[in-house]
């Protein structure tokens, strides 16, 4: 018999908190371990963030070679690495200080629609949607 084997679940599916792992069974010999085992934080990945992980680690995190690898933009290994970060619940490196001085903050309500249209610009750049270019042009024309 071919048993599946599929990722454990991480949230319990009815209050969302985080699940234990109570038994492990040896498929060999079938000795049975009981108590109670924390999973790593890996296991939090969903499978193409894991791959994205052993592409990383294969490569030795160097960003040119998983854009070749991945066939993907500088950008959106950036933007999947940082989802990786998150993930994993390490904090993300600050951004950089800006080399001109700030312009005047926008009110409250006009800063969260640019955040949020940057946020629609990103994810249509991270989905292969639009070009680099294209999303420096959008982005451009939203700070107008």
């Amino acid at each position: 018999m071919i048993l599946l084997k599929y990722p454990p679940p991480q949230q319990c599916p009815v209050c969302e908190s985080k699940l234990t792992i109570q038994e492990l069974k040896c498929d060999h010999c079938t000795t049975v371990i009981r108590g109670n085992f924390e999973s790593t934080r890996l296991a939090s990945l969903n499978g193409e963030q894991l791959h994205f992980v052993e592409v990383f680690l294969k490569v030795r995190g160097n960003i040119r070679e998983m854009e070749k690898e991945l066939s993907v933009s500088y950008p959106t290994v950036r933007n999947r690495l940082d989802q990786i970060v998150d993930t994993l619940g390490f904090q993300s490196w600050p951004a950089a200080a800006p080399a001109a001085p700030a312009a005047p903050a926008a009110p409250p309500e006009q800063a969260a629609s640019e955040d949020s249209q940057r946020k629609q610009i990103l994810s249509k750049l991270n989905e292969g949607e639009i070009t680099v270019e294209e999303a420096l042009k959008l982005i451009g024309a939203s700070k107008k």
